[in-house]
């Protein structure tokens, strides 16, 4: 009975194995968590139906039930995920190549290690128990490592010093289980109930492995989460502030157009005495006035709009001669605060190479305009001749700034974008195009 819970569980862990790349890869067709905990369980118990039943069965039958097997599995799949079917297979087979090849280096080694031949390892024993569960646990933490790479932001947004820690768990765990095998091997190989004992504190161990992985996993998801809660508080709080200078801008239009009859009574009495000093110093007050009002970036979407006035005030404190183009940008489809996580890692890094140039020759230029179905954006900005450009960002909170330009590269890929690098002599240019139409 113990043997069919081991194997039980190790079919789990084949089936996590399946759902975890498959999540990672493919589209989910539901959003509800509960089809795929079916969906797994349903893996599972076909894989474990297939193994109690080719037990001594001759090649023939084990080969068409192993096809059937095959088969039903990706019928899960195919009802699981939302792709195309090519995509779905290939994935599908590449991954049970993976783990076919990983079970066969570790069983292969085991047996190299304990001096037994593969036939024993096809027995119920401890050292089938250790074959299993180390190949299934090492393929479940590759893939783990997979999917996490997959993700977003990547394993950046967890410490290094968790990741070595689950790794030295996982490696402590393996060696565990390896040593309780000659040290049962020495008591009393024969006996049943001793062997029966090891393999439950292999498949305890094996638990713990597991649900340490599952674990961080977990953490990598809610830090995902948490990352772009804070990316979207940051910019709720940066188009408060554009809310508070629209205010401000509206009240000194309305001021300026109440005072108007003041002011050219001013002028025209200045004009008649020939004041003409005066005058031109009360005409640069009153432009002044305007042209704070007429610095005020306004666009259809008032985060991209928020984002762009304070990287303008932030330009302009550093003398940097900061054009725009972006009046036309209309009918966004993409999620904006992509779309601010790009700008805000192409101005930021557009102002660092500008503060390295001489005053007189410091700009950046900001193009965004819509193209067919295809958001562009193009920024333009001057560096020092013959400076290697670094795609990372040297700021210090590299998660709020998008962590680079290298993870702008992700969220072009998300969005079926292309992105082109240019640096001639003393300027550098970056296009970026994001896909902004209905994906069939």
């Amino acid at each position: 009975m113990i043997w069919h819970v081991i194997d039980f569980f190790v079919d789990i862990v084949e089936a996590l194995i399946i759902i975890k790349y498959c999540s990672s890869v493919y589209k989910k067709r539901y959003d509800n968590n509960i089809c795929y905990y079916i969906g797994g369980i349903s893996i599972a118990i076909v894989i474990f139906i297939f193994n109690y039943f080719s037990q001594g069965t001759e090649n023939s039958t084990f080969r068409g039930s192993f096809a059937t097997m095959i088969i039903i599995m990706f019928i899960v799949v195919m009802i699981l995920y939302d792709d195309k079917i090519t995509k779905l297979l290939l994935g599908y087979i590449g991954l049970l190549i993976l783990i076919v090849a990983i079970e066969g280096v570790i069983l292969s080694l085991l047996s190299f290690i304990f001096g037994e031949s593969p036939a024993v390892f096809a027995k119920s024993n401890i050292l089938r128990v250790l074959g299993m569960v180390s190949s299934k646990l090492i393929t479940f933490f590759i893939v783990v490592l997979f999917a996490c790479n997959e993700n977003k932001f990547g394993l950046r947004i967890i410490k290094k010093s968790l990741l070595m820690e689950i790794i030295l768990l996982f490696i402590l765990n393996i060696g565990i289980m390896a040593c309780i095998v000659p040290i049962y091997r020495n008591l009393i190989y024969k006996n049943s109930k001793d062997g029966i004992i090891a393999g439950i504190v292999i498949l305890g161990l094996g638990i713990i492995n597991i649900v340490s992985l599952l674990i961080y996993d977990k953490l990598i998801i809610q830090s995902k989460k948490d990352l772009e809660l804070q990316l979207k508080l940051q910019q709720y709080e940066i188009q408060s502030k554009y809310y508070d200078e629209i205010n401000d801008a509206t009240m000194k239009l309305k001021s300026l157009r109440h005072d108007m009859s003041n002011h050219l009574g001013n002028i025209k009495g200045l004009v008649v005495y020939k004041e003409y000093a005066k005058l031109e110093e009360y005409l640069n007050k009153l432009l002044s006035e305007i042209d704070e009002v007429d610095k005020i970036i306004i666009t259809n979407y008032p985060a991209i709009s928020a984002l762009l006035n304070r990287k303008y005030v932030q330009a302009e404190k550093n003398n940097i001669n900061f054009t725009m183009n972006v009046s036309s940008i209309k009918d966004i489809t993409i999620d904006v605060v992509d779309i601010c996580i790009i700008l805000g890692n192409l101005i930021d890094n557009a102002i660092e190479a500008n503060l390295k140039v001489e005053e007189k020759n410091r700009y950046i230029k900001i193009d965004i305009s819509n193209a067919n179905n295809y958001i562009v954006i193009d920024c333009v900005n001057s560096i020092i001749n013959n400076k290697i450009i670094d795609l990372n960002t040297t700021k210090a909170d590299k998660n709020i700034h998008g962590i680079g330009l290298k993870n702008v590269r992700n969220i072009v890929e998300k969005h079926y974008g292309d992105i082109q690098i240019m640096r001639i002599k003393d300027y550098f240019s970056i296009n970026i195009m994001l896909y902004n139409g209905k994906l069939s």
